[in-house]
């Protein structure tokens, strides 16, 4: 090997030491500094997503309100009956799935004096267009609407809680039922889980019952009418309690005569029986006027 060869060798080896040496100075580059800042931000995401839905508005769950209505008509007194039986007809006429009447009642008439009640319960639509179709029918016949009133009662909390109640007991009675088959062969304790699932079988049958008649009121609105004759109705205006006192005399007039009448009947029997005793009475006691001698 020749001096200029050798030397060539030599200049090789000391770069790629060099090299080395400069590669092992050099810092690696980050490669996994991005992707733990990605899972940072994806965490913080995340801890903020339970806060927006937290913090987003609950929307009211609507009530289930069984509504019960009150209508007081006032109309002339041939007209109460009459009027009564055409509402009672119209509901019969919808069919039981609009329209049942619960209840109708009319006194007979005294004079100018009449009274009637009808009860009905039937569909919100039904319901909303016969109310109208009754205040108009009372106009019409020139009387007058004196009471028109609304009542909801909220069912919500009741039908929840049943329906949750049916939810526990059908839950006990599968646990019931299992007990059952783990335990056949002692008799007694068999009659004793039987008699648990008819009881808890009992509790659902009635819940349910509950419940239903619950979403039935819900379904089905009521209308409670009381007709009367417009003599009857209360007077309006600034001269109402001297109205209302002179339609009243007549009553209370003979409301005292037939009190009278009544104590006197009473009293009569015994003043007659006792009056000849006081005076058999009276002439035993008058003395007996004396004899002069002849």
């Amino acid at each position: 090997m020749n001096t200029r060869t050798l030397a060539l060798v030599t200049v090789a080896a000391i770069s790629l030491a060099a090299c080395k040496k400069s590669d092992l100075m050099t810092a690696p580059p980050p490669t996994k500094a991005p992707a733990a800042s990605s899972d940072a931000n994806a965490a913080s995401a995340s801890a903020d997503a339970p806060s927006q839905d937290a913090a987003a508005p609950v929307s009211p769950q609507a009530p289930m309100l069984a509504m019960a209505y009150s209508l007081g008509l006032a109309v002339p007194a041939d007209q109460v009956r009459p009027l009564m039986e055409s509402h009672q007809e119209a509901c019969e006429r919808a069919g039981t799935d609009q329209c049942q009447v619960m209840a109708a009642s009319a006194d007979a008439e005294h004079g100018d004096q009449a009274k009637a009640s009808l009860t009905l319960r039937a569909t919100p639509a039904w319901m909303r267009v016969f109310r109208g179709r009754a205040e108009a029918d009372a106009k019409d016949l020139g009387g007058k609407v004196e009471i028109a009133g609304a009542e909801g009662d909220d069912l919500s909390t009741q039908i929840t809680d049943t329906g949750a109640a049916q939810q526990a007991r059908a839950a006990e009675r599968a646990r019931l039922a299992e007990l059952m088959q783990r335990r056949t062969k002692n008799l007694g304790d068999t009659l004793q889980v039987e008699q648990e699932i008819t009881r808890v079988q009992g509790e659902m049958d009635q819940a349910s019952s509950e419940l239903a008649a619950m979403k039935t009121r819900i379904a089905m609105e009521t209308v409670t009418i009381s007709y009367e004759s417009t003599a009857m109705a209360a007077p309006e205006g600034d001269a109402a309690p001297l109205a209302s006192a002179a339609h009243s005399f007549a009553g209370n007039f003979f409301a005292v005569i037939a009190g009278i009448l009544t104590v006197v009947s009473f009293v009569l029997p015994f003043a007659l029986v006792a009056a000849p005793i006081a005076w058999l009475i009276s002439r035993r006691r008058k003395p007996q006027p004396a004899r002069t001698a002849e």
